[in-house]
């Protein structure tokens, strides 16, 4: 099987185990956390500065 059809499959696998355990808003969290934890580390702030070169005259 090709691994791009995999992903949806594993989500919705995932998506149905917490749904029927009754933890689906703990993963919800979960993933929300995970994706404002991913755009801070993504911030241009967090990124090296360039080196900044004396123009030549």
């Amino acid at each position: 099987m090709n691994p791009g059809k995999l992903v949806p499959v594993a989500i919705a696998l995932a998506l149905y185990a917490a749904a029927s355990t009754g933890s689906l808003l703990g993963a919800i969290n979960l993933v929300r956390r995970a994706q404002f934890q991913l755009i801070q580390e993504t911030k241009a702030s967090k990124w090296p500065k360039a080196p900044i070169l004396n123009p030549s005259k």
